[in-house]
């Protein structure tokens, strides 16, 4: 019975150390209004440069739209998004007119972003034409797609090189188990 309790005591030790009782998990709804704030105030920096998206609009009003629902964590992080992508335009903008905004974006490394993109997808395609494409894949081209928005070209590579692999073991998986069947003595119970 000792050992039992102790190993209880213990347990409970554990993750009190690992789970904070604190307040940190969850988001209020004043941060969450002032982070749409502060992509309002981005997204208009960037309507007056010209160079505002319908994507950060769109993301935006997401955003709001989560409020009465209570999905503040989600707001904070669309928001945050919309936020940075408009920041990433604003800083190509301003670097391409010698403003001396953020460095302008490493072109070689951009296309070598796209690129990954467009391989992942073909990949993907493949394996979706032999019914193999994986759970995952495409949710992970989408995700390095808005990585590139945003100026982060090297999780982009990462993420497409991850979900072009996604779309190699599919289309492979699929055709491994093209002609795979019930084996004999389950096909003769069902009799």
């Amino acid at each position: 019975m000792k050992i039992r309790s102790l190993s209880a005591a213990a347990l409970a030790a554990v993750l009190m150390a690992t789970v904070p009782v604190t307040s940190v998990w969850a988001a209020y709804r004043s941060e969450a209004e002032q982070a749409i704030a502060e992509a309002k105030a981005v997204q208009q920096k960037a309507a007056a440069a010209g160079i505002a998206t319908q994507d950060t609009a769109a993301l935006i009003k997401e955003a709001e739209g989560l409020l009465p629902m209570r999905g503040y964590t989600k707001a904070i992080e669309l928001a945050n998004k919309a936020k940075k992508q408009d920041e990433f335009a604003l800083s190509q903008a301003g670097a391409g007119k010698g403003e001396g905004a953020a460095a302008p974006v490493d072109s070689a490394k951009k296309a070598e972003a796209e690129k990954a993109i467009a391989d992942a997808e073909a990949a993907r395609k493949k394996a979706a034409s032999v019914a193999g494409e994986w759970r995952d894949t495409k949710k992970m081209i989408k995700e390095a797609e808005e990585l590139v928005k945003t100026g982060e070209l090297e999780e982009a590579i990462k993420k497409a090189n991850k979900a072009k692999r996604q779309g190699e073991l599919g289309y492979a998986q699929a055709l491994s188990q093209k002609g795979a069947d019930f084996p004999s003595y389950v096909l003769q119970k069902a009799k």
